[in-house]
């Protein structure tokens, strides 16, 4: 006994068929499906043949009545084998045709391939057997987009013990030799895979400032006796060496440059911030009182600078979806690496071990890798890694430090849309204050006695990135 209730296609409202041994199938139709109307799905939108929903109930079925109900409903031509024999019990409810014809053959040893539109049903033990001897063919197919070695390893997961695939790597084609049921599957393999991928363009920003800011001012004191104690470390090689009271310019005795220290009578001499005057100041004032026969040299020196450093960087590729894309605008900087136990063969007197030197090289400037995937929806998923990158020397003699700023981050982007990955701001702050003991801290006047210097440091950096999908060009 056979009974279904199905949705069949709009051009079918209702109709029965009988079929043998007195087996009746009776076939009703929702009345709510018109002619010419979709069957199912959205408004608009035809449902093809194979998802038409089917709910079926089989007692005891011949397998050919079966077959021949489902080729009917479906309006498709099957065959069956001679060998094709047996009874069907199953019951499937609200399943696509194809999938519940295919579950009820397996359940019963049965094989059904496709060609041309026509359906054949073979026992799936006479099926291996005839394709054990069945005559081979071959194909060839020319891959225009996919890479022919990746083609040619997933057609040779489809072919049979006989089967075998043949790459022309200078045609970029494929050459397969097998039976037709497996030509044909990799045919269908071939054609979903051989497809154009669309590009994308990837353009990037990377924007970093670099502000410092300086401040200094400071007092020194040399006190000197024209007649005694002399300490001359602010104007060095200038003293009054004959006891007149004037400050002389070095004589033959006394090179230029040279630190002066005269021992005389009964007298102070006295230094004040001579190790802490700023660097390099911008304005120095100086100025000399004479007390009796000591002379007071002060100098003041001040000192503000402002120093900004902007660097932009607008790196840009095009990529194939699902592929890595990798752009350097810098240089190779040569690094030098001592191996201090690296061990040499002397000749006759055994090993030694010496100091071995070698250069290495890192790539600095602005590099950009990202690798782009555009969904289904348009968008696009980015593998990206950004960085900025600069060697300089070291202050000791470790040899080159290098300064990075990198980012790296996975991100979904609208097409077109720019997206921030990376913004960072660094800001140092540094103060030193140095001066005479106890003078330094007086209120008011200790500014006179003490050297003040106040650095800041601020760097700012910004990587943005807009990913552009590129439509490919019609075939």
């Amino acid at each position: 006994m056979i009974s279904w209730h199905t949705r069949p296609r709009p051009d079918r409202v209702a109709f029965g068929l009988k079929v043998g041994v007195g087996a009746l199938l009776a076939l009703s139709a929702l009345t709510s499906t018109a002619r010419g109307q979709p069957p199912s799905g959205r408004a608009g939108e035809a449902t093809p043949e194979a998802d038409l929903p089917i709910t079926v109930s089989f007692a005891e079925a011949p397998v050919r009545d079966v077959l021949f109900a489902f080729a009917d409903f479906a309006d498709i031509s099957i065959v069956a084998d001679a060998e094709v024999e047996g009874l069907v019990s199953a019951e499937i409810r609200n399943q696509p045709w194809r999938e519940a014809l295919r579950t009820i053959l397996e359940a019963h040893g049965l094989l059904a391939s496709e060609h041309r539109g026509i359906i054949r049903v073979a026992d799936a033990a006479s099926a291996q057997a005839r394709e054990a001897v069945a005559p081979l063919d071959s194909r060839t197919y020319s891959v225009r987009y996919a890479e022919v070695a990746d083609m040619a390893e997933a057609v040779q997961a489809l072919l049979t013990d006989r089967g075998r695939v043949s790459v022309a790597a200078e045609s970029n084609t494929l050459v397969v030799t097998d039976i037709p049921r497996a030509l044909d599957a990799a045919t269908e393999l071939v054609r979903r895979i051989d497809r154009q991928v669309p590009q994308v363009d990837i353009a990037a920003r990377i924007i970093f400032v670099n502000r410092a800011e300086l401040e200094g001012l400071g007092v020194s004191y040399d006190l000197k006796d024209s007649r005694g104690n002399q300490l001359n470390v602010l104007a060095p090689g200038v003293a009054d060496l004959n006891g007149d009271g004037e400050i002389t310019l070095p004589d033959e005795q006394v090179p230029r440059g040279t630190d002066v220290v005269s021992l005389g009578g009964s007298s102070v001499a006295a230094l004040g911030n001579a190790a802490s005057r700023v660097f390099n100041p911008t304005l120095s004032i100086l100025a000399s009182l004479v007390m009796g026969r000591s002379t007071l040299v002060s100098f003041i020196d001040a000192l503000e600078s402002l120093e900004l450093t902007e660097i932009e960087a607008r790196p840009s590729v095009r990529v194939m979806s699902n592929r890595t894309a990798r752009i350097v605008v810098g240089e190779e900087t040569p690094v030098r690496v001592i191996d201090a136990g690296a061990h040499l063969q002397g000749g006759g007197q055994g090993t030694s071990s010496v100091p071995v030197a070698t250069v290495d090289y890192k790539e600095t400037g602005v590099i950009l890798e990202v690798t782009p995937r555009v969904t289904d929806a348009g968008e696009v998923l980015m593998a990206l890694s950004a960085e900025r990158s600069s060697a300089d020397l070291a202050p000791s003699d470790v040899g080159v430090v290098f300064r990075r700023q990198q980012a790296e981050s996975q991100l979904l982007v609208g097409d077109g849309e720019s997206v921030v990955i990376a913004g960072l701001t660094v800001t140092e702050r540094g103060e030193i204050v140095s001066g005479i003991p106890l003078l330094m801290r007086l209120p008011l006047v200790g500014r006179l006695f003490r050297s003040r210097t106040e650095s800041t440091v601020r760097r700012d950096l910004v990587i943005m990135v807009t990913p552009t999908i590129v439509s490919p060009a019609p075939p």
